[in-house]
């Protein structure tokens, strides 16, 4: 593994971190604290040290600065010590997070996805052309990686949008069909992870029939809660919600059993070269 190769891993770690972020958006019993503190630590550190995407966001101009900006907002609404969304107990031995504003998690953690994506890509591009990819295998890990990606975000979203869409439609059943400040700001909601959907699918690189199996219907549903499509012949929301969920956690399910032990290895690979490279340095 080269210099330029260990820049490349990092960004794909850097990303993972990132990612796990999104653990916030699921209703559990109980978080991580010690991952919790690890995350917070390393989505900081990676921006304020000598690391490779400190290095690539200081000489990537106006990209790097909205980058960099992009990722303090996720530091300071998210994980910040006044943070509303996560807040460790008074003893710092459970962490709380309030569920309500997991579509805010969403919003800060896709973009910055999106924007790392691009820069790994452009490193790869970068030393396929100065004939410095000597880890051929993280193309295999970038590819099973997207579909991963996609898989989980779309079905952590749709999730969200049932539980919203439900509590639409339970606030204007409760007001007898009218309109209510309440049933106005779970439909904010609603548009924004559906605006969240789009995005997701706009700045996809999978293209397989198999991830169209998961895309094609789940856009029919939004088209069906917008009242611009008919919901099939003899079902109700219900059904096609349970249908849509089923098909989106299949290919996520498959798609995350695919990934893992690709990432699992890279992971070791790349811990192992980065201590062969800091003895190295020493020696030196």
């Amino acid at each position: 593994m080269n210099n330029y190769t260990a820049a490349i891993g990092s960004f794909i770690r850097y990303d993972m971190i990132i990612f796990n972020t999104l653990e916030y958006t699921m209703k559990k019993d109980k978080y991580d604290v010690a991952a919790y503190k690890a995350r917070k630590e390393i989505i900081r550190n990676e921006l304020d040290q000598n690391t490779p995407l400190h290095a690539c966001l200081e000489n990537s101009g106006e990209a790097g600065a909205n980058l960099t900006k992009r990722i303090n907002e996720l530091l300071d609404v998210v994980y910040g010590n006044d943070s509303t969304i996560l807040k460790l107990s008074q003893d710092g031995s459970e962490l709380h997070v309030d569920y309500s504003q997991c579509v805010t998690v969403f919003e800060h953690v896709l973009p910055i996805h999106e924007e790392l994506r691009k820069i790994i890509e452009a490193h790869m591009n970068g030393a396929r052309k100065d004939d410095k990819m000597d880890e051929p295998s993280y193309v295999d890990l970038i590819s099973k990686n997207e579909y991963f990606y996609r898989g989980m975000v779309n079905m952590l979203l749709l999730d969200q949008f049932d539980h919203l869409f439900a509590e639409y439609n339970k606030a204007r059943n409760e007001a007898k069909g009218a309109i209510t400040p309440q049933s106005n700001f779970i439909q904010n909601d609603i548009s924004r992870v559906v605006n969240l959907f789009h995005f997701v699918r706009n700045n996809a690189v999978a293209r397989s029939a198999d991830y169209y199996e998961v895309i094609d219907p789940l856009f029919a549903l939004i088209e069906m809660t917008g009242g611009r499509r008919d919901l099939p012949e003899g079902k109700n929301f219900g059904d096609v919600f349970t249908n849509v969920k089923q098909i989106t956690r299949e290919h996520a399910n498959k798609w995350e059993i695919a990934w893992k032990p690709v990432y699992d290895n890279f992971n070791k690979h790349f811990q192992e070269e980065i201590q062969k490279m800091q003895a190295n340095a020493k020696q030196a």
